[in-house]
């Protein structure tokens, strides 16, 4: 039992991962939860993956503001998560 693993628990977060949405403008909310779901998934921030979900699950108007607002766009999960907020 110290070893078993739930196989379906990663594939479970990974499903909920691709289909995560910021609601209502909670950006908070929404980091916490990507960011949880993330590790479960198996998933690292520094994946490209893992910066196309996040992008995804913005806001329409957000993902525009940052990318009309920065002179560079960021190129990491912490740059879009600052940018965000």
């Amino acid at each position: 039992m110290d070893t078993y693993t739930d196989i379906a628990e990663g594939v479970k977060a990974d499903r909920e991962l691709q289909m995560l949405c910021m609601k209502d403008g909670d950006i908070d909310t929404y980091i916490a939860t990507f960011k949880k779901l993330l590790k479960a998934a198996g998933y690292t921030e520094n994946e490209q993956g893992a910066l196309k979900m996040f992008k995804a699950g913005l806001l329409g108007g957000l993902n525009i503001c940052i990318i009309n607002q920065s002179l560079t766009l960021p190129d990491t999960l912490e740059g879009w998560i600052k940018s965000a907020r």
